[in-house]
Formats: C-alpha cells, structure tokens, sequence
C-alpha cells in the first residue's frame, strides 16, 4: 500500500498486516503493530488491500471483508468488523464518510 504521511509521521502497511508508524524527522519507528492479530486464527490468512487515514484514525480492509479501525497516534486496533466479500482496493474518506468499494462492485458506505 501507498503510505500516509501526516504532520511529521508516515503511516505504512505492510501487506502481512504490520501497521508501522514512523517519526518523518529522526527515522525512528514509534509503533508497530500486527493489526491482523484481532481476527479469529482462521481469518488471519489474509492481506491488507488497502488503507486511509480521518480523524486520528486508521481504516484498513482486507482481501477477506474485514474493516480495521486502529488509532493513528498508537497503531492500536479500536475495533473491527466483518463488512462483506472481497475487497481489492483502499476505501476512501469524503466529506467524513468512509466508502468502501468490493471486488463485487458493491459501494459501501460508513458514518
């Protein structure tokens, strides 16, 4: 995924599910935290396709219909939730909503 850089951090995750916060000045890693962990074992075999970042949080989705919301400022995961099929591309933030669109050309929208 295309990292996020926001005020002096760059946000980065790994395709495995590493949520990596890095300090943009000094180069040194604030946080890293596996935020596939929270999934059941089975659910785990799975990829981050995508991710963006509002309001001090993180906004992850999986190839296997998993949202993950993590905080921006700890990496910890606040909660998620099984949301559909398969998603292939990163949801987006408009005017404070959060769209996801499935690889079954479902558009979803969250408040």
């Amino acid at each position: 995924s295309t990292p996020i850089i926001n005020n002096n951090y760059v946000f980065v995750i790994s395709k495995n599910g590493f949520l990596v916060i890095i300090d943009d000045k000094k180069g040194q890693i604030i946080s890293s935290t596996n935020i596939l962990k929270v999934l059941k074992k089975k659910h785990q075999s799975t990829v981050v396709t995508g991710f963006v970042m509002g309001s001090g949080k993180i906004y992850a989705v999986t190839s296997n219909g998993f949202l993950i919301i993590s905080s921006a400022s700890t990496g910890k995961v606040e909660s998620f939730k099984k949301i559909g099929g398969e998603i292939a591309s990163s949801p987006i933030i408009v005017d404070g909503k959060l769209y996801i669109y499935t690889a079954n050309a479902k558009l979803l929208s969250f408040y």
